[in-house]
């Protein structure tokens, strides 16, 4: 099992926008893309520590290939207005994705 987490950097005062695109997006990747085979899915933001402005998506798959099948289906039509409408709020260049593997 792993997990794979996708880091986004947010502008100031902008969480609340960058949240309401993010949870569109998911709700069409569990529609129509294969991220329906993550185990789950959740979001959160820094607290203590790492700043408010910093999300993580993190989605929990069985494989890597089930990751990267996700991955794949993101080039389709129905997702090239999530990113447009996303990149306002991110501090360029924060985004990137971490891959953890579940020991045990």
């Amino acid at each position: 099992m792993y997990i794979c987490q996708w880091h986004l950097d947010i502008i100031f005062g902008k969480q609340r926008d960058a949240v309401e695109v993010l949870k569109a997006w998911k709700q069409e990747d569990l529609a129509s893309s294969e991220f329906r085979r993550a185990k789950s899915i959740r979001m959160v933001c820094g607290h203590v520590g790492p700043s408010p402005s910093h999300l993580i998506l993190e989605h929990e798959f069985e494989t890597l290939a089930d990751w990267e099948a996700a991955l794949a289906d993101m080039g389709k039509p129905q997702f090239k207005r999530f990113p447009e409408a996303l990149a306002p709020f991110v501090v360029a260049g924060s985004q990137h994705w971490e891959v953890l593997r579940i020991l045990g």
